[in-house]
């Protein structure tokens, strides 16, 4: 598509045809204003705002952000994750300063919230549904694509900024579960199990250790709130996607021990565990059942 930002051609209005006659098409903001909003940004959806900043006026908080997903309306009651702290919308305002019914994915807003102080507002807190509030997480499972490193090599126990959505602190590298390395000579590409560290350019599956919980989507449910970059020395070193995180705030706790009068073996609940490959919480096998099915295994 020809355009000319010095002359202003075929930006608002369409080429001349004495100037460029091969193109018929449409003009640069016709066609920005008619691509299709992605799959990611679905009115529909739950909603997610992760807040930029904020400010106090006569005695109401207001939130600034994006509508990654959703929609929100005037009287919205909505929770202010990893917290889950209450509020509801009392005035939206978009970026044109008018005062707005709803908001939509894309649309960057003013929010008025009542029953949350200014200091109970983080940046990197995301506003939620009450009734359906976000989980948090302090382990993440993420493909990250290394780009080139500040430092020779890229392990376990590395430490590094992560940006995502509005969040950032610092992270640690737990684990390493496979890379794969290109050869910058015959460009052959390796795959390593378990590597003790990777180079510069790299594929990997890594485990991510935040330092508290934080409200985080699977990129395969919110690609805004679940990309993000990694960087180190102020250059970006990473980049990633999170494929799944074990919640911090489990649905299922074993219950407090009984007294003797009502100590039955079977009301007993075992210690529960969160599979990764499942995405379920599940009873902990026990030890010795597992080593019995090794030996069973091993005849």
């Amino acid at each position: 598509m020809p355009i000319s930002g010095l002359t202003g051609q075929n930006i608002v209005e369409p080429v001349d045809d004495s100037v460029c006659s091969w193109y018929s098409g449409p003009t640069l903001l016709e066609i920005l204003d008619n691509m299709p909003i992605g799959e990611d940004r679905n009115a529909e959806a739950p909603l997610r705002i992760p807040v930029l900043d904020k400010m106090k006026d006569s005695n109401r908080s207001i939130i600034f952000g994006k509508v990654e997903q959703g929609t929100v309306r005037l009287g919205d009651r909505l929770a202010l994750s990893p917290r889950n702290l209450p509020c509801q919308v009392l005035n939206i305002i978009n970026d044109k300063q008018q005062q707005v019914a709803y908001g939509r994915p894309g649309d960057n807003v003013q929010l008025k919230i009542s029953y949350l102080d200014e200091d109970e507002i983080f940046k990197g807190d995301v506003l939620c549904p009450r009734d359906t509030p976000m989980i948090t997480s302090e382990v993440l499972e993420c493909e990250l694509e290394l780009l080139e490193l500040q430092r020779p090599i890229f392990s376990k126990g590395s430490q590094c900024m992560m940006h995502i959505h509005t969040y950032a602190d610092d992270v640690n590298i737990k684990d390493i579960k496979w890379a794969i390395e290109k050869d910058p000579n015959t460009g052959e590409e390796t795959k390593k199990d378990m590597p003790k560290f990777t180079r510069s350019f790299a594929k990997c599956l890594v485990r991510i250790g935040m330092k508290t919980p934080i409200p985080v989507e699977k990129v395969s449910d919110c690609g805004a709130l679940g990309r993000f970059t990694l960087r180190d020395e102020g250059r970006t070193i990473a980049l990633g996607r999170v494929l799944r995180y074990i919640p911090s705030n489990k649905a299922a706790q074993p219950r407090p021990a009984a007294t003797a009068s009502t100590t039955p073996a079977e009301d007993k609940v075992a210690p529960v565990v969160f599979n990764l490959e499942t995405g379920q919480t599940e009873a902990q096998a026990k030890p010795l059942a597992g080593i019995a099915e090794e030996e069973e295994n091993d005849k």
